[in-house]
C-alpha cells in the first residue's frame, strides 16, 4: 500500500497577483494618459477611468505602498467630502483635483507651473482670509497668477478647480474651486476638516442648502 498524500498549504506569497515591471515606453504613456484624464476626466469615461489609471501604475510601482487612498471615500471627514454635492456642476473637477493631489503625492502629476518655495508660502498665508470675500476667476489669476494644475473644462464660464503647489510631492497644494461663470466657491489646502479652508459668500450659499 502505498503511503497515504498531505495536502501541502500554498504558500500565500506565491498567489499574490504580481504584476510585472511596466516598461519605461507603457509608464510614460499610462503618465500622459494620467495628466490628461485627472484635467478632463469627462472626456476619459469619468472619475473611474482615471482609477484604473491610478491603480494600473500603484500595482507595479516598486516604491509604493500597494494603498488604494485616491478612491474618494463618502464616510471620511475630509473637505472634498464635506464639499461634494454642494456645487452642482463644479463637483467633477472638485472630485478630480482629489485624484491629482494624490497623484502629485506620488509624482506621477505633471505640473504646468510649480511655485517656488516663497511664493507657495505667501499664497498659503494669505489665501483664506482673501477668499472669505466675493471673488472671481481672474482676480484669482491676477492675485495669485497661473494655476499649477487646471481641473476641468479651461474655458473662462466653466465650472473648473484650481490648485497651486511646488515642484516637490510633498509641498502643500491650495485648491481653489469655481463654479458657472468663474465664480470661486471655496478654498482648500490640504484635505484636512479643521480650519484649513473657507468658503466665499456665494459658497456659503451653497453649502447650507
Amino acid at each position: 500500500m502505498s503511503a497515504p498524500t498531505h495536502a501541502v498549504d500554498a504558500d500565500p506569497l506565491t498567489c499574490q497577483d504580481v504584476r510585472p515591471p511596466l516598461t519605461d515606453a507603457r509608464r510614460a504613456e499610462l503618465l500622459d494618459s494620467l495628466n490628461d484624464a485627472v484635467r478632463h476626466p469627462e472626456l476619459f469615461g469619468g472619475p473611474a477611468a482615471v482609477v484604473d489609471l491610478l491603480d494600473t501604475l500603484a500595482a507595479a510601482d516598486p516604491d509604493g505602498e500597494g494603498d488604494t487612498a485616491w478612491i474618494p471615500d463618502t464616510n471620511s471627514r475630509t473637505v472634498t467630502t464635506l464639499l461634494r454635492g454642494c456645487f452642482g456642476e463644479a463637483d467633477p473637477p472638485l472630485v478630480a483635483s482629489q485624484y491629482g493631489e494624490d497623484a502629485h503625492r506620488r509624482g506621477w502629476l505633471r505640473l504646468d507651473r510649480a511655485l517656488g518655495a516663497e511664493e507657495l508660502d505667501q499664497l498659503l498665508d494669505r489665501v483664506l482670509d482673501w477668499s472669505e470675500d466675493r471673488r472671481q476667476l481672474p482676480e484669482v489669476i491676477a492675485e495669485f497668477g497661473d494655476p499649477s494644475v487646471v481641473y476641468g473644462d479651461p474655458a473662462p464660464d466653466a465650472p473648473k478647480t484650481f490648485s497651486y503647489t511646488g515642484e516637490h510631492r510633498d509641498a502643500p497644494i491650495a485648491a481653489f474651486h469655481f463654479g458657472a461663470h468663474g465664480v470661486l466657491y471655496a478654498v482648500r489646502i490640504g484635505e484636512s476638516p479643521i480650519g484649513d479652508w473657507a468658503l466665499t459668500p456665494a459658497g456659503r450659499k451653497l453649502f447650507a442648502v
